[in-house]
């Protein structure tokens, strides 16, 4: 098959979505087939696969055409003129590829995925999230199949198109997050952390904005036991200022350290010596890659219950579920893992085996390597 995997930002920015389209089109590449990766002009080098071409177009973006007066607030349209921008330069490689599947990852791309299928090329819809828009339902008819990142998320994208994806996940690179410890502690020192489990120190991992919950976790942080316990926050975002201030109402400023923009291998060591991974997200979660990665490093996992974190996290068998934005419950939970070192083993022990059967990028690839010959298959 030829595969063109569609999406701008796959070259432009790092992210959940972009590091799916270069695992997909590495293992695509290694399972023989020609892949094309279509992305922006950008600054992301990303990675050389042996027999995946990647094609760069110009565009406008989304921050140049938010300096517009009447366009500095409008968060998901300005989205949608960056991707539509790219589309008069990338669209005649995209039909003369003579591509067997146009892969696209965003509902932002359906006008480009419309106009490929003039070539003969079946159109995968992905979808990550939502990233809804007004008048994206026209495009509905064009769609030759559809994918979604977990059973929550393919229930946001049939209750918004009245179709079924197929639920593929997403994956985690087991090469990088695993148990064996990868001089860990010269690691921690560079943040000036604790080098030991003993420690007992919470992890939250992932962008630093209102929805993912972070403040509750801060809220919870005096609760629990034991008391010396501290907290790692892991990432960046405008919300930070205000975690900052929260942590100062709370008491806990000396135990909650900020760590800023931590790269893979670094965080894979904050996973493997923090006591939990704690996830606080109460809307817009359509899977948990955090815990994902945790969990393949073996750590105990504490999430809210809620959305894709249902999925990946078995109540009682790979971690433990907490009633969202309930700093009373969080705590309860997370100290009941503190207590129970055996149980936490057990449930980490559990949570790696999980990752390896579901959400090895290989058990990903080969989900939708059969996705896209049933497309194929259905249009001879």
């Amino acid at each position: 098959m030829k595969i063109a995997l569609y999406n701008l930002t796959t070259t432009t920015r790092w992210g959940g979505v972009e590091t799916f389209v270069w695992e997909v089109a590495a293992q695509m590449a290694e399972r023989g087939h020609q892949v094309e990766i279509f992305g922006g002009r950008g600054k992301i080098a990303g990675r050389k696969i042996k027999g995946v071409r990647v094609r760069r177009f110009p565009y406008i973006d989304r921050d140049v055409w938010r300096k517009l007066p009447l366009l500095s607030r409008q968060y998901t349209l300005t989205k949608l003129l960056e991707r539509l921008s790219m589309v008069p330069f990338a669209i005649m490689p995209l039909l003369l590829g003579r591509f067997s599947v146009v892969h696209i990852q965003k509902p932002y791309d359906l006008p480009v995925g419309a106009l490929a299928r003039l070539s003969g090329a079946r159109l995968l819809f992905g979808c990550h999230g939502k990233d809804f828009w007004l008048g994206d339902r026209l495009f509905v008819r064009f769609i030759d199949g559809a994918v979604s990142a977990s059973r929550y998320n393919a229930e946001q994208v049939h209750e918004r198109y009245g179709i079924n994806p197929i639920v593929v996940y997403n994956g985690v690179d087991l090469n990088l997050f695993q148990p064996e410890d990868r001089d860990d502690a010269a690691v921690l020192a560079e943040y000036g952390l604790g080098v030991s489990r003993e420690q007992s120190a919470l992890l939250y991992a992932g962008r630093l904005v209102r929805w993912k919950g972070v403040e509750y976790l801060i809220d919870a942080l005096p609760r629990v036991t034991p008391t010396n316990i501290h907290l790692w926050i892991a990432g960046e975002g405008t919300y930070e200022e205000t975690l900052r201030e929260f942590a100062e109402r709370a008491g806990v400023t000396d135990r909650v350290h900020f760590l800023g923009k931590v790269e893979q291998a670094r965080l894979a060591a904050l996973y493997r010596s923090c006591s939990t991974l704690v996830a606080t997200s109460f809307v817009n979660e359509t899977f948990g890659m955090a815990l994902c990665e945790a969990m393949a490093c073996g750590a105990p996992v504490v999430a809210s219950d809620f959305g894709g974190f249902r999925e990946v996290v078995e109540d009682g068998v790979t971690g433990l579920l907490a009633r969202p934005q309930d700093p009373a419950d969080l705590a309860d939970k997370i100290s009941t893992l503190l207590a129970n070192p055996e149980m936490a083993q057990r449930m980490g022990a559990a949570g790696r085996e999980k990752v390896l059967a579901m959400f090895s990028w290989r058990a990903v690839g080969d989900r939708l390597e059969e996705v896209y010959r049933c497309l194929v298959h259905s249009s001879t």
